[in-house]
């Protein structure tokens, strides 16, 4: 049995006109065909010992409609995170709410959690991004179980990511996010 990792994430998110905007700036589509993640899907074979397991791009209301609810989005997060074996996040320069939130769920429910983060200036000798105090509430909530890694860009996350699980890269981003 596959074990099924959580990617967190920021993600790119056109408000105006309520869709994602641009997919090919994303690590998890680097990994895993973005059209299998902008539809429904079991999760998605990595290699012989993992899976992607979440999140999907694809929300649907009870109807079956997309939707980019935020009540949705935090009703089906909820329910996938306990679920998960492991969780992975990575955190760039800008803070992401919603990764953060991601982070502490999967930090309280006792997860393996890989963090990988790109240096940003900060005040903190803990770890240099902006996001340490999350990070070592997440290694107080969760002892033992956190491992965080600094990277340079998307490229060195996506050679981590095959270091440490065997993920095989689909593709790694053009030059301007390099």
């Amino acid at each position: 049995m596959r074990k099924n990792i959580y990617f967190a994430g920021h993600m790119e998110i056109d408000f105006e006109n309520k869709e994602l905007s641009n997919l090919t700036k994303d690590y998890r589509c680097c990994i895993v065909d973005s059209e299998k993640i902008l539809m429904p899907f079991d999760p998605i074979p990595l290699n012989e010992e993992y899976a992607y397991g979440w999140p999907s791009f694809y929300y649907a209301d009870e109807f079956g409609k997309p939707s980019l609810s935020s009540k949705l989005i935090l009703k089906r997060e909820f329910a996938i995170i306990p679920t998960i074996d492991i969780f992975v996040a990575f955190l760039q320069k800008e803070i992401t709410a919603g990764t953060l939130g991601e982070m502490m769920y999967a930090a309280q429910n006792k997860k393996p959690m890989y963090i990988y983060y790109i240096s940003s200036e900060t005040e903190s000798d803990l770890y240099h991004t902006n996001q340490w105090y999350v990070i070592g509430m997440a290694e107080k909530i969760n002892p033992g179980n956190v491992h965080v890694k600094e990277v340079k860009n998307i490229s060195d996350l996506l050679d981590q990511l095959h270091h440490d699980f065997n993920i095989q890269i689909l593709r790694y981003p053009d030059k301007e996010m390099r």
